[in-house]
């Protein structure tokens, strides 16, 4: 069991029950292939560990009494390792697991691969880019942000946990329209008094002359909100409340034409700017455990003609051509009606075109993003250079950027691509996958995923960039938060010294933040609340982290060593809650491969949050280190040790660090 293709504990009795089941039906004359077979099985809830539909389905087919299928089929079904014996209810076939021989599959499984023994190798030999959160750089992250940021990261952790090569990538768009209204305020500061504080303004005077700063050089003073980002955001909502009493409109249209022209001032500004905020950005970024290894800039997109190559390439699809309507006359379109088997998501719609290049030559978003795309899927020949942004990030890894001069790099080329991007952009992510399918690259577009998430309201209203409605709500406030929360915790009921107190509520701010955040399915809303985030009871990242810290501490105070652990006797474990553990335990690299291909993290979030529940229950009910026999004190210790290998895997995929004292 140490090769991570091997299947786990779960899955080898799955597939063992599943090719009895197969050749079982065969016997009595009723076809099912053993794809469909494995889909029948699933844990059971009351009456046996495994059961199977397979006689109901074929029940309704052949319309057959369920009873007397199930019955038929039993009676062929071999002897099988691992089962106890077969019985039916209701139409169910029902699988007995033996116990004893079971638990010991799992546990020793635990013990020889440690660590490994979540992950999967199901994804090696294949590369996955994953994009996030790819914020535009004009204030800093508020809470719906932190969700894109924190369903990449994790989306992240857990393909390579499945034996991707992974590569985390930021998208940094230095020439959208906010960006030129951020420029705009920037040349113009006078215009902006009235609209924001005089300390602001005299931060940009003091910005402007800064050079380029390192990571601990991104704030202007000790005071988190006159970091850059905070004063760049201050400025874009301060442009926005001016733009309302004054038509500057086309002011600003042309400083974003000049922003795609090398050279310019507005050129050079706009860069500037956009990396003083991403350094900034990595503050609040390292402090939720997340790291990238690239940059790409979308003025490098311009500069190396990745566009061009793009466009070349789409003008030679048959669905792509110059609009000769009058209302898209001279616009370069991708036409509806030449798609081939058109996803139902276009049918129906008012127009049977899609503008990706307007009539003066002006790109819109969409064409840069499937340009994008197309690098990343090794589409063009990589014309980036790269060199390093930050030397080294906290995780010990250089993270490098998109540069006019470095070194070429092997980034991009990848195969498979998600996108963390809300579900308003869902449009216009399926028109990127049509595109590249169009190209005639199939299983690119094939590889292509948006990870699309539900936006993130607060419970008094959403939130809103232009207005600032961002502040007093952003990743910094809700980290600090949760860290005073977890603080007061901390102190009336754990006894530790304050270093160990700040350190601990540090991980368990963290802890319960990424578990709110990821415990629900990506594609519903996420109405934010301070009270249930900050929860340090029941269902919670604090919950888990501190059934897993008791569980450390059991086997610290048991004196005993981890050879006595590995060569233990497991016979003893034989109540209803060990073994619903064990079970438990034994599908941890299911559910970490589950989550994999469906790109959910809340599959993990929702198995550790069974899994601590299951064993505050077997603490309480079985002692450990009261055993009544030396035997079972063994046999318990294995299964807390195991426990905290499989729970600690779980949470550092999740991002969550185990806290081991509490």
């Amino acid at each position: 069991m140490d090769d991570l293709n091997h299947e786990s504990p779960y899955a080898t009795i799955v597939s063992a029950i599943a090719a009895a089941l197969h050749s079982a039906a065969s016997g009595c004359g009723y076809g099912m292939e053993l794809g469909v077979v494995k889909q029948t099985l699933e844990l059971a809830r009351g009456y046996g560990d495994i059961s199977s539909t397979m006689a109901l389905r074929i029940a309704k087919s052949s319309k057959k009494d369920p009873s007397e299928v199930a019955e038929s089929i039993m009676g062929k079904i071999a002897k099988l390792e691992f089962i106890d014996h077969v019985s039916k209810e209701n139409g169910f076939i029902n699988f007995h697991i033996d116990r004893g021989a079971f638990t010991k599959l799992v546990l020793l499984s635990v013990i020889k691969q440690k660590d490994g023994y979540v992950k999967s190798g199901v994804g090696k030999g294949r590369k996955a880019i994953v994009e996030y959160p790819s914020v535009n750089p004009v204030h800093p992250w508020h809470v719906g942000q932190v969700r894109s940021a924190l369903l990449g990261d994790s989306v992240a952790n857990i393909m390579e946990a499945c034996g991707y090569t992974t590569e985390r990538i930021d998208y940094i768009d230095d020439l959208g329209l906010q960006v030129a209204e951020v420029i705009w305020g920037w040349m113009h500061p006078g215009f902006l008094k009235g609209y924001m504080d005089d300390q602001s303004i005299k931060s940009i005077d003091i910005l402007l002359g800064l050079a380029h700063p390192n990571l601990k050089g991104s704030g202007l003073s000790g005071d988190v909100t006159n970091r850059v980002d905070y004063v760049i955001g201050a400025v874009y909502v301060a442009v926005n409340k001016y733009m309302k009493e004054h038509p500057i409109d086309d002011q600003i249209k042309d400083v974003l034409k000049l922003m795609e022209q090398p050279g310019t001032r507005e050129a050079a500004l706009s860069r500037k700017l956009a990396e003083y905020y991403v350094m900034a950005e990595y503050e609040t970024a390292f402090a939720y455990n997340m790291y990238h290894d690239t940059l790409i800039w979308e003025s490098d997109i311009i500069r190396e003609h990745v566009l061009e190559k793009a466009l070349d390439k789409l003008r030679g699809s048959a669905i792509v051509k110059i609009a000769e309507d009058e209302k898209y006359k001279g616009c370069l379109v991708i036409d509806f009606n030449k798609v081939h088997d058109l996803p139902e998501e276009f049918k129906g719609l008012k127009e049977d075109v899609k503008v990706l290049v307007r009539s003066n030559g002006t790109p819109n978003y969409l064409a840069k993003d499937i340009a994008f795309h197309m690098w990343k899927f090794g589409m063009m020949e990589s014309p980036f250079k790269y060199a390093t942004f930050i030397e080294m990030q906290p995780n010990g890894k250089p993270l490098y950027t998109t540069t006019n001069s470095g070194v070429s790099m092997q980034f991009g080329n990848a195969d498979r691509a998600v996108n963390t991007i809300d579900s308003r952009q869902s449009y216009e992510q399926a028109l990127v996958k049509l595109a590249l399918d169009a190209t005639g690259h199939g299983d690119k577009a094939e590889g292509f995923k948006h990870l699309s998430y539900g936006m993130v309201e607060l419970e008094s209203g959403a939130l809103a960039g232009r207005k600032g409605t961002w502040v007093g709500y952003t990743a910094d406030d809700l980290l600090r938060e949760a860290k005073e929360k977890a603080l007061s915790l901390i102190g009336s009921k754990f006894d530790l010294n304050q270093d160990e107190k700040d350190s601990i509520a540090s991980d368990i701010a963290l802890s319960a933040i990424r578990f709110e955040f990821l415990k629900l399915s990506c594609e519903k809303k996420l109405v934010f609340s301070w009270e249930r985030a900050l929860n340090f009871e029941g269902n919670s990242g604090p919950y888990c982290e501190y059934m897993y810290a008791r569980a450390v501490r059991i086997l610290e105070n048991s004196g005993m060593s981890d050879d006595a652990l590995d060569s233990a006797g497991l016979s003893p474990l034989d109540s209803d809650i060990e073994f619903e553990l064990v079970k438990k335990l034994s599908v941890a690299r299911d559910v970490m491969e589950k989550a994999c291909r469906e790109y959910k993290p809340n599959a993990i979030i929702e198995y550790v949050g069974e899994l601590a529940l299951l064993f505050g229950k077997f603490y309480e009910q079985r002692p450990v280190l009261k055993a009544p026999t030396v035997e079972e004190k063994v046999a318990r210790l294995t299964l807390v040790g195991c426990f905290a290998t499989v729970m600690g895997g779980m949470l550092s995929v999740c991002g969550i660090k185990p806290v081991k004292k509490m």
